[in-house]
């Protein structure tokens, strides 16, 4: 008889939608009529811990970021020295990059790194199609149960109305009655838990996204692993682009491109924080330039979105957003995809 798996075998699906874990800056909590507040700011009332003014204490050269990361890890080419103005961002929805587009902490990056889309991205619809799938699996494994021990009942009882409730052959059928009925009930419980946990993983992914919606400051990481907190300026809907704002100290800065821009079949270099792995470096040739994207064949993955496309020079020209891939297969190598940096400027008037 075939038999499959108890619901458990959902659990890795499950933890593969919700693991992200959660940042601070984002306080949920219900109010006294039980509406629950996705926000920013702590619940009314909440004592907070005061925060530390060691920082502010501090000697102003030790919160010169642009010197100290230059004294650190100067030298080398002028896409190496780009790396230093290239940041690490952490927010509710996963990770991205960005980078320093004024030397008093402006950090462009792109709106989906810290506002989610409300739609499923293409990994998160193939886990719940795939726990769906299990699940019909398992009901379609209850039904047949069940039949069998409906089928194993009839026989069972036309043999006793024929007088024949104590042969070898009625006997076997009260076994197997009572066999398919024991497996049913078993199987029933394990999918009201797959649909359960189906459903709380429903729940979670959108409890994660109404916190993300809300959040408006985020974790930056620097080139050595410092982490520091920057704050939302805006998000700019029609190009996918977000500027955030580092307080009070002097950072490195991307200079911009303007005598060196590309043409086609130039290289260009791609920095950011592919699958977790900061500061990385891929590069690439400039395949096809337009007003709204640049178009190159520079590898990008998960964790790329807002970083910087860089020259030789190490002078950023676009921001990169997306992967360009033949029927949306991640695997397929495809074009990455970057916003010409002239529309990131123009797009917040902090960088006019």
């Amino acid at each position: 008889m075939h038999r499959i798996g108890p619901a458990l075998s959902l659990a890795p699906l499950v933890l593969a939608l919700v693991c992200t874990p959660a940042l601070g800056e984002v306080f949920k909590y219900q109010d006294a009529d039980g509406n629950w507040h996705f926000s920013d700011r702590p619940p009314p009332g909440a004592r907070m811990p005061q925060p530390s003014t060691a920082a502010a204490d501090q000697p102003t050269a030790t919160r010169d970021l642009a010197e100290r990361l230059a004294a650190r890890f100067g030298g080398g080419t002028p896409v190496q020295q780009a790396t230093l103005a290239t940041v690490a961002i952490k927010a509710q929805s996963g990770e991205g990059a960005g980078f320093f587009i004024r030397d008093d902490g402006f950090i462009l990056t792109n709106r989906h790194v810290v506002r989610p889309t409300m739609e499923l991205g293409d990994e998160e619809q193939r886990l719940f199609n795939e726990m769906e799938r299990r699940l019909r699996t398992m009901e379609t494994e209850l039904a047949a149960r069940r039949k069998r021990a409906d089928g194993a009942a009839a026989q069972l009882a036309e043999l006793k109305r024929q007088g024949q409730g104590g042969s070898a052959q009625s006997q076997a059928l009260a076994r197997e009655v009572e066999y398919f009925k024991s497996a049913a009930v078993d199987l029933a419980a394990e999918v009201d838990e797959g649909q359960r946990m189906l459903s709380k993983a429903k729940l979670d992914r959108s409890v994660k996204n109404s916190s993300a919606m809300v959040q408006n400051t985020f974790i930056i990481v620097l080139k050595d692993g410092e982490q520091l907190t920057a704050r939302l300026i805006g998000v700019s809907e029609p190009h996918d682009l977000a500027l955030l704002k580092l307080d009070g100290y002097r950072t490195p800065a991307l200079p911009v491109a303007v005598q060196r821009f590309p043409g086609q079949g130039d290289a260009v270099y791609a920095i950011g924080n592919p699958l977790g792995v900061s500061d990385s470096v891929t590069s690439g040739r400039v395949t096809r330039l337009g007003t709204e994207q640049i178009l190159t064949d520079v590898q990008l993955l998960p964790g790329n979105s807002g970083g910087p496309l860089v020259n030789e020079a190490g002078e950023v020209i676009a921001v990169n957003f997306a992967k360009l891939t033949q029927g949306g297969d991640a695997n397929y190598q495809g074009f990455g995809m970057a916003i010409p940096i002239a529309i990131a400027r123009a797009a917040f008037p902090e960088l006019r």
